[in-house]
Formats: C-alpha cells, sequence, structure tokens
C-alpha cells in the first residue's frame, strides 16, 4: 500500500502525454487517479480494518459528498457530461467519486501511524522537485515539450511567461506546489536523517522559485499565509546563521527581479497593478452566484458550468473580458455551489472546517503544523482557482493526513461487516474505474492521432480514427467540435479534390452534431455558421448566429457575425442594431467592430431617398 500510494503521489503530477494524447496533461492525470485509486483500493480491501473511531466523521462527511455528487450527477442538465467529466479537466462524478475514496484509504491508512504520514510527506516533497524545476527552465526558455506560444503573452517590454510546468496552467501550478512546499518545511523540521533535511530543503526552494516564477497572485498570497500560520505554530528560533540566509535570500529575488531575467516577472507585475480586480473576478463571482441561484437546490451537475454560464453572464462582465472564455467561477466554493447546490457547496465547506478543526488538535505537531500551514495556503490560493484533478487530489491528501493524524492507533479488527464494505467498495472501484480509465486513454489517444493526420491533411485515416475513438469513449468526452475544425482545415491539405471533399463534408457534418454536444454550445453554432457562410448559405447561417445569441445572449462576436449576414442580405436597420449591440458589449477594444457599425451606418443613410 504505502508504494501504491508513494506512486500516485508522485507520478500524479509528474505525468504528461504530448503526441499521445490530444488532451495530454488532463488524461494521464485522471488516468493515475482512476488506476491508482482501483489498485488502492484491492489493496484495502486485503488489509483488517484498523480504521479509529475519530476518523468515522471524516469518513461520514466522505460519504455524505460521493452520495451527493450522485445526486447531483443524476439531476444534472446534462448527467452524461456530468458522469465522466468535460474535456479541460475530466473532473466529473467518476473522477471525483475516486478522488473522495483514495482520500478515505489514505486516512485510514495512515491513522495513528507518524511513520506512514512522514512517507507520504516525503514523496510529495520529492514529487514536486522536478516538476518545479520544469517550471523554472520554463521561464527560461528551455522547453521541448510544450509550446511557449501557450504560456508566453505581451509583447517587448510587457511580455510575460507563465509556465504550467506539467500541471496545465500556472494557477493550478502555484496551487500544486503550495502543498509541496509546506511537506518539504515538515521535512526540514522534523526529520532526523541530514540526507532527508537537505532534500527536503531543496525541495522548499525550487518549488518556492517555481511558484514565484508563476506570477500568481492566489499562489504567492497563500504561500504568505501559510508561511505566517507556520511560523506563529512552530515559533522558530532565528540565530545569525538563519538571518543570514533571510537576507541572502530576499537580495537573491531582489537582484533576480531587477535582473534582465527578471523582466518578465516585472512585466507580470506591472500586468497585475493594472488589473487589481483580476480579471473581471468579482462580476463572475457576482454573475455565479445569480446563476447558481437559479438551480440551487441541486444545482447544474458536475462540469456543466461551461455549459450554461454563458446565459447569465452579465454585460458588464463581457465588457471587462470580451472573447474570454470562462470555464469555472475560480472559486471552489462557488465551483460546488453551481455544480452541486447549496448542500454540495456545504459538504465542501464541511470538509475544509473539518480539516481545519484536526489542524488545531495538531497545532503543537510539527508535521501537524506544517499540514495545517499547507491546508491555510491551498485553501487561500482555491478561492481564485478552480479545483483540477490533481489539485482536489492534494487538498484532499492533506486533510486526510491532518485526520489522520489527529487519530489515536486503533486495533485492528478482522472479518465483519466493516470488511465486507472494503471488499464492495473495492470491486466496485475496480469495475467503475479501470474500464472509465480504459476508454479513456483508448478515445483520447485515437483523438491525438485524428489531430496529427488531420494536419498533414490525410484525410481519410483521419475520419477513420475518429470514427474508431468514437466507439469507445466514455461519456462526456465529446470532441465533434474539435473534430469539426481539424478535419475542415486538412482539406487545404488534401492529396486530391475528392478528399478535400471529404473532409469539409466530415466537418459539417460535426459541426451540426457539436451543436446538440458540445460544452461550449455557443461556439458550436458559431462554428456551424462558418461552415454554411462558406457556402452562402445566408438563411441557414442566420439561423446558426440568432441559436449563438441565444446560448450567449452577451457575447459580441455572434452580434457583430450576425450584423454583417444581415448587411449581406441588405436588412440594413436590424444590421445596425446588431452591430450596435456588438459594439457596446465589446467595450470598444476591436476597432474592427466599431468600423463595421460605422460602414452599416453609412449603408443606412445612403438607402434613405
Amino acid at each position: 500500500m504505502a508504494l501504491c500510494l508513494w506512486m500516485i503521489v508522485v507520478l500524479l503530477p509528474l505525468i504528461l502525454a504530448p503526441y499521445v494524447f490530444l488532451y495530454y496533461d488532463v488524461t494521464p492525470k485522471v488516468v493515475v487517479i482512476l488506476l491508482g485509486t482501483a489498485a488502492a483500493a484491492v489493496l484495502w480491501a486485503r488489509e483488517r480494518r484498523v480504521a479509529p473511531v475519530k476518523l468515522r466523521p471524516f469518513g461520514i462527511l466522505l460519504a455524505c459528498q460521493g452520495l451527493w455528487l450522485m445526486v447531483a450527477t443524476a439531476f444534472s442538465k446534462d448527467p452524461a457530461l456530468s458522469f465522466g467529466g468535460g474535456g479541460w479537466r475530466r473532473f466529473g462524478f467518476v473522477t471525483q467519486s475516486a478522488v473522495l475514496l483514495l482520500a478515505w484509504i489514505i486516512a485510514e491508512h495512515a491513522a495513528g501511524r507518524p511513520d506512514r504520514i512522514a512517507q507520504l510527506l516525503r514523496a510529495i516533497a520529492l514529487g514536486g522537485i522536478p516538476v518545479a524545476i520544469y517550471a523554472v527552465f520554463q521561464y527560461l526558455g528551455w522547453d521541448p515539450v510544450i509550446s511557449r506560444s501557450e504560456y508566453h503573452a505581451g509583447a517587448g517590454a510587457l511580455a510575460i511567461v507563465r509556465p504550467p510546468s506539467t500541471m496545465g496552467h500556472a494557477g493550478y501550478l502555484a496551487t500544486y506546489l503550495l502543498t509541496v512546499i509546506f511537506a518539504a518545511a515538515a521535512l526540514w523540521q522534523t526529520e532526523p536523517s541530514r540526507a532527508w533535511k537537505t532534500a527536503g530543503a531543496a525541495a522548499g526552494l525550487v518549488a518556492a522559485a517555481g511558484l514565484v516564477l508563476t506570477g500568481t497572485r492566489a499562489g504567492i498570497l497563500g504561500l504568505l499565509c501559510g508561511a505566517v500560520l507556520l511560523s506563529i505554530g512552530v515559533r522558530p528560533r532565528i540565530g545569525r546563521r538563519e538571518a543570514v540566509a533571510v537576507i541572502a535570500g530576499v537580495v537573491l529575488l531582489v537582484g533576480f527581479y531587477a535582473s534582465a531575467a527578471g523582466q518578465p516577472l516585472r512585466s507580470r507585475m506591472q500586468w497585475s497593478l493594472g488589473d487589481p480586480g483580476g480579471g473581471g473576478r468579482l462580476l463572475l463571482w457576482r454573475d455565479s452566484l445569480r446563476m447558481a441561484m437559479a438551480r440551487w437546490t441541486v444545482g447544474f451537475g458536475p462540469e456543466n458550468f461551461t455549459a450554461w454560464f454563458a446565459r447569465y453572464r452579465s454585460v458588464e462582465l463581457a465588457r471587462s473580458q470580451p472573447g474570454f472564455y470562462q470555464e469555472s467561477p475560480h472559486n471552489i466554493f462557488l465551483d460546488a455551489l453551481t455544480d452541486q447546490g447549496v448542500v454540495g457547496a456545504g459538504l465542501l465547506l464541511a470538509i475544509s472546517a473539518f480539516g481545519l478543526r484536526a489542524a488545531w488538535k495538531c497545532r503543537l505537531n510539527k508535521p501537524g503544523m506544517a499540514l495545517a500551514a499547507a491546508l491555510a495556503a491551498v485553501l487561500v490560493s482555491q478561492q481564485f482557482t478552480a479545483f483540477t484533478a490533481a489539485t482536489a487530489m492534494f487538498f484532499y491528501v492533506n486533510v486526510a493526513l491532518l485526520a489522520a493524524l489527529s487519530s489515536e492507533p486503533a486495533n485492528a479488527a478482522s472479518g465483519g461487516s466493516g470488511k465486507m464494505m472494503q471488499a464492495v467498495f473495492a470491486a466496485g472501484a475496480v469495475a467503475l474505474f479501470v474500464p472509465f480509465a480504459l476508454a479513456l486513454v483508448y478515445s483520447d489517444a485515437a483523438l491525438g492521432r485524428v489531430n496529427a493526420l488531420a494536419y498533414y491533411g490525410r484525410v481519410r485515416e483521419a475520419a477513420a480514427w475518429y470514427q474508431t475513438g468514437n466507439r469507445w469513449s466514455p461519456p462526456g468526452l465529446r470532441a465533434d467540435l474539435f473534430y469539426s475544425r481539424a478535419i475542415a482545415t486538412s482539406a487545404r491539405k488534401a492529396s486530391s479534390p475528392l478528399d478535400g471533399l471529404l473532409a469539409w463534408h466530415e466537418g459539417l457534418v460535426a459541426a451540426e452534431r457539436a451543436t446538440q454536444s458540445a460544452e461550449d454550445r455557443e461556439n458550436a453554432w458559431l462554428n456551424l455558421a462558418v461552415f454554411y457562410g462558406r457556402q452562402n448559405d445566408y438563411p441557414h447561417t442566420e439561423h446558426a448566429l440568432r441559436e449563438a445569441i441565444a446560448c450567449s445572449p452577451n457575447s459580441y462576436k455572434p452580434h457583430w457575425l450576425l450584423a454583417q449576414v444581415l448587411w449581406t442580405g441588405n436588412k440594413l436597420p436590424e444590421a445596425a442594431r446588431e452591430a450596435e449591440k456588438a459594439t457596446e458589449l465589446d467595450g470598444g477594444k476591436d476597432p474592427g467592430i466599431a468600423a463595421t457599425l460605422a460602414q452599416i451606418r453609412a449603408a443606412v443613410n445612403n438607402s434613405r431617398p
């Protein structure tokens, strides 16, 4: 069991599979969670039951979360999407259930066993070293895996670099590194071995450097809060050597910030000072709350935020971030509220409160203080970011370790109903998680193959691979929109006119399917409008754009495109109204929209007798 858990916490943040999967930074992590939890459940079922009485509240909370997750999925606006999870994080019922079960297994495995807790802290700290080093290399310009364009923004003096390392986004990386930093602090404080102390110091320093280089305000704020809490709890003695080390660290940080290599950090600071509201974050929270109140009892269902939020987005948020893709409320409690209603949000709050209460019980214990600081830091950071499969797992691992640390050793008891329940949970985990993981691997690998074949214009092979992958696709894995765009692009590279026609036909059919299956229905309808527009089918183009507006009333783009279609159809007064609406929603950020409005107004004036 110890080896299995080690492998999960080390491999999960590290694993990527570019050139294999389409979702190369999401699918491998989900597969590690699913297969790792299934393996841990089998090992757990073979062990004698040793859960202390003090762990029962944690188990009850996890069970309630699992049951309510099932209810929210059943009553979801899109149950299949809620079951399997959306493309950007694959955090539906299946993955969340695995995270909850794994949290309980870890808590029971480590309860009253400081040696096992220390082993997991070592794994967390060591696993973060290569992830943080990769982030440093990305910041410095070396990345053989991920295209630099994915995390570089701006130009010239305002160019910034926000390295995601292996976590998909700088924000998720920063949240993960918080756990690494405080696990490393626990090693430095408690390990009797000089080698492990050194490893802890190295892990903490490189993880802190990686976090700072992400330029993530939420992560840095979380780090400061956690560091203050740890300092209050531990009250370290600051001698001459420690003071010199702190001063040297500050000098190095300031020197780096002022150097040529620190230019992206200085640019990031300018961006942050110019946007103290976090890119309309308060408006996003307000609109998310308004959305949640529309279905406050059970929510819209896990992973349904993307599909439905656009209907509730305000004009103010649209103007502040025109064309921006909001995939979550960027707050874990609002995320739970919109997905699972007040009960789901309340249960997540209860889990957080349980973790903080367990941390208070462990306040005189150095590993406990480090875990408490980690939990506080993560909670602060996650008020501005969403859970992903990886960050959620480390959040629950943190709470599980605090629960285990606050529990006393229990007497082993074999047989009985407890043993039977372990066997039932293990069988259910294997039956659910293993087939889902295998289907996900095969279908996503097929999509990766489709992407490569379409890029090289091998239309027939791409179409065949897409059909094959679709047959094995698990619920929620919907790629019609992706396929429509990819195969249509391949038409320009097709080896023959017949293949070009096939690509166009495949793209159109997939575009039509995507309007019923895609998570982002607005973009699905816009994509279909492009197909109709290129065929000069103006009635269907107009219909598709009106459907896009129905899906996202305050998005400027469908209004702008509809204005141009109506202008072409000589419906000038209506075209002017749509252009005016697009100009209002864009907030004057795109001069092309204002130019369209001016041209339509000129056409209206010229049409008057």
